[in-house]
């Protein structure tokens, strides 16, 4: 049974419209206000703090070891939101529901409905959906803020998925934190380290990267869509509510879709 209490989701005077729920790791900096400035009018968004363990990225097996074990207090994190009566949860910590296969995926987004009572928004499922609405381009290029196993994990979740991954690019972050400080150039840089003539559509996987303003440049830039996770996550929560109103500013998939 579950232990996070499901509550009937209710409107306020703010909160005209909608209030989603938006989890973090504790060390997350950039979801929080790339989410808020994506907000729509009558839409508030309400934020959870959960613990994650660093992962030792000075020692790659014990950092792969960390990708497919290390947990963290979602639940807890749970606990303290979903009493504010959301009507959404947006999971703003991508690598875990990376882990294995999109049925996997799938699997986890299913028990973590039932475990709240409202729709959950996983990252990889995001990031999916985005590709299905602007045409399943099948040839992408990945770009994380991550190290080789989590860029390999990344890359296969995606083939599992009936993607061609044509190339990735990890900018290898020194820790959590580190990742909300590239600057625009280098995360620029790095996309165009990732991307590759045969790709037709860009990923950005990492939400403590800060890249979701840039989507228009770089859509721009490469002359090709760009599904960014934060962008995705967002997006699909408030399709899954039934608002539907243009992201601006924020690329493609949130202006047109």
């Amino acid at each position: 049974m579950s232990t996070v209490p499901i509550r009937t989701p209710s409107t306020d005077t703010i909160a005209s419209r909608a209030k989603v729920a938006v989890v973090v790791p504790a060390t997350n900096t950039i979801v929080q206000p790339e989410m808020e400035a994506m907000r729509p009018a009558g839409v508030t968004n309400h934020v959870s703090r959960m613990y994650l363990p660093p992962r030792p990225y000075d020692d790659q097996e014990a950092y792969k070891k960390a990708l497919e074990t290390e947990e963290g207090n979602l639940e807890d994190a749970l606990r303290l939101v979903t009493v504010c009566e959301p009507h959404v949860i947006a999971h703003g910590h991508s690598i875990h529901s990376f882990r294995g296969d999109g049925q996997r995926a799938i699997d986890e987004e299913k028990r973590l409905e039932a475990m709240c009572g409202v729709p959950f928004i996983t990252p990889s499922r995001a990031v999916l959906a985005g590709l299905e609405a602007i045409g399943k381009p099948k040839k992408i290029a990945i770009l994380t803020p991550y190290w080789p196993p989590a860029d390999d994990m990344i890359a296969n979740f995606f083939r599992s998925c009936g993607y061609d991954v044509v190339s990735t690019h990890g900018l290898k972050s020194t820790g959590p934190t580190a990742v909300a400080r590239f600057t625009r150039e280098q995360i620029i840089h790095g996309f165009a380290e990732v991307d590759h003539k045969d790709a037709e559509a860009l990923i950005h996987v990492g939400t403590n990267l800060p890249v979701s303003a840039l989507t228009p440049e770089i859509e721009t830039k490469f002359g090709k869509p760009m599904i960014g996770v934060n962008v995705a996550t967002y997006w699909l929560a408030l399709r899954r509510i039934g608002i539907m109103d243009k992201l601006p500013g924020m690329g493609l998939l949130a202006e047109k879709y």
